[in-house]
């Protein structure tokens, strides 16, 4: 999740009335967007991955209009053409470029702060960081169109670029400036850089690194020249719809671009498109009984139009699925309109047995004064493997992730467990903490491709902590259960050699226990060292 800040002044201006302290704290939230905090002018929301639109001050008062019902229904938006074309080459390292000129700019400090900040959210989540969507923002003043998107030699080309004052070539940029030291491993099996560059065949950018200092953005600027590149076409036309939306709630005027090449195309398009929603399907799921009428109303308080079909604005780049109609419809009813009913369905109820043995094994723990806590099932391989040293195994992938942070199903739950230290070093010690959650394995014999399994994570993280004193802890743990159970020397990535061993029920090896690998201390920059266990919970439920 993102969190965004914006100033309340340009926030009301755009919506167009003054915000009460309950319209900013208790309805504004109902919207899916929970305000973080709120010191003087600014306010912060977090903003869901799922909507991206939602991560400019302009996209966020388009969606209050119609939410707070100061304003109804869709939002058309119309592109001139502008006579610039770009020729796009065969670029292996990032095959799809789409392109706008935004005219009328009237900018600001602030406007050209809350751009580049809508610009970065979009890299971190959307683009996951820069690797699928990159976009780069120019004063079109400074150039001279047509312009070419191609790829060069690594010392094939020079320009000066952002923050510098010296000319230097793609290679020399990534090995010396800072962005490109952050983001060389994007370009890092590519024998060609992609460019984009003019009819004087000046620099506008190197992406996904970095723009060219000629074309800096500035308060003075009256046209912006929008490029977005990527590995992904569908992406980066959302990206581009997102960003050209946005500056449309000021006022400012939007034009296309004609992409000539391999593909021949004008973008951005901005036309709306039609999903056939079941009026009956919402009612059903929502136990509602909306009419035509009544539905008409709750979708349009969330942008969209209809006409017997549901019209989706091009910048609702979440919607695939009735059910996100569904989820709309809730939102613009009010979820604080939602009575709790006993469901129609005659059963007979009884307690779960593992989810009884589950309670227990959590009372276990916080009273040996562990405290729970609870991980995301979703992650990302670099934090399930990279920064945990784990080995890497098949993981269940999600197909077109909106965040980086959120692309693979996590199988284990040490990594959650590090995690959970990482985020909370501004906490007192000893920090005792436990997990008892899902993981997803992969199993092709499985309907799903898939199975869930029960596992469970110990850590402890203090100024002195050993693997003794977390064997203990699983000592008492086990005696509780009793169950009998055994310790082998061994060796796993995240531990200290020597300083770790696996965990045995009668034969089979059900986990591993351990003081945590420095090289995993440094790569989640924990301040404290840790021991931490991982437990596989099938055979212990087998004996309970």
């Amino acid at each position: 999740m993102a969190v965004v800040e914006f100033s309340l002044k340009d926030l009301e201006k755009l919506v167009g009335k003054k915000l009460s302290q309950k319209e900013l704290t208790e309805l504004i939230p109902m919207m899916g967007c929970p305000l973080e905090k709120a010191e003087g002018d600014a306010v912060f929301y977090e903003i869901f991955p799922n909507r991206p639109d939602l991560l400019s001050p302009e996209g966020f008062a388009r969606a209050l209009r119609t939410f707070l019902d100061i304003s109804e229904g869709l939002s058309v938006y119309k592109a001139k053409p502008s006579g610039i074309k770009l020729f796009a080459e065969q670029v292996p390292a990032r095959p799809y470029v789409v392109a706008a000129v935004i005219r009328n700019a009237k900018l600001n400090d602030y406007v050209i702060n809350s751009l580049i900040q809508l610009q970065e959210k979009i890299h971190e989540t959307l683009g996951r960081k820069r690797k699928k969507v990159a976009i780069g923002l120019h004063d079109l003043s400074k150039v001279k169109p047509p312009f070419t998107y191609r790829d060069v030699k690594p010392d094939g080309i020079e320009f000066v670029p952002l923050d510098m004052k010296r000319k230097m070539t793609p290679e020399q940029i990534l090995e010396e400036h800072p962005k490109g030291m952050e983001y060389a491993h994007i370009l890092k099996d590519a024998g060609k850089y992609p460019v984009i560059t003019d009819n004087n065949n000046d620099v506008l950018s190197l992406p996904p690194i970095i723009n060219g200092e000629l074309t800096r953005v500035t308060q003075h600027a009256k046209s912006i020249f929008i490029d977005i590149t990527g590995t992904s076409e569908l992406a980066i036309s959302q990206a581009l719809n997102i960003v050209t939306t946005s500056l449309a709630e000021r006022g400012f005027g939007i034009e296309t671009v004609d992409i000539s090449g391999s593909v021949k195309k004008t973008t951005p398009d901005l036309k709306p498109w039609r999903m056939k929603v079941s009026i009956d399907y919402v009612n059903k799921l929502l136990d509602l009984d909306l009419n035509q009428a009544e539905f008409r109303e709750l979708i349009g308080k969330m942008g969209f139009g209809f006409d017997g079909s549901v019209i989706v604005p091009p910048y609702r780049v979440d919607i695939m699925h009735e059910l996100d109609i569904v989820e709309d419809v809730a939102i613009g009813k009010g979820y604080w309109m939602f009575e709790p009913r006993i469901p129609k369905v005659p059963t007979i109820a009884q307690r779960n047995a593992e989810s009884d043995f589950l309670h227990y094994i959590r009372e276990l723990l916080a009273a040996q004064g562990f405290q729970e806590v609870v991980g995301m099932v979703l992650t990302n391989k670099d934090d399930e493997f990279v920064k945990t040293k784990l080995r890497e195994q098949p993981v269940c992938e999600t197909l077109n992730p909106v965040s980086v942070e959120c692309a693979v199903c996590r199988r284990h739950l040490l990594p959650s467990l590090i995690k959970v230290f990482s985020q909370n070093k501004h906490r007192g010690y000893p920090q005792r903490i436990f997990e008892a959650g899902d993981v997803v394995i992969p199993d092709e014999s499985t309907e799903t491709g898939a199975r869930e399994a029960k596992k469970l994570s110990i850590g402890i993280s203090d100024s002195r902590v050993s693997y003794e004193q977390l064997s203990a802890a699983i000592d008492a743990f086990f005696s509780e259960l009793g169950v009998r159970y055994s310790l082998k020397k061994s060796s796993h990535g995240p531990f200290i050699e020597g300083r770790c061993a696996d965990i045995f029920v009668g034969k089979e090896n059900i986990g591993y226990v351990g003081e945590i690998h420095p090289a995993v201390i440094h790569n989640w920059k924990l301040e404290k060292p840790a021991a931490a266990a991982e437990i596989d919970l099938k055979e212990i439920l087998k004996l309970a």
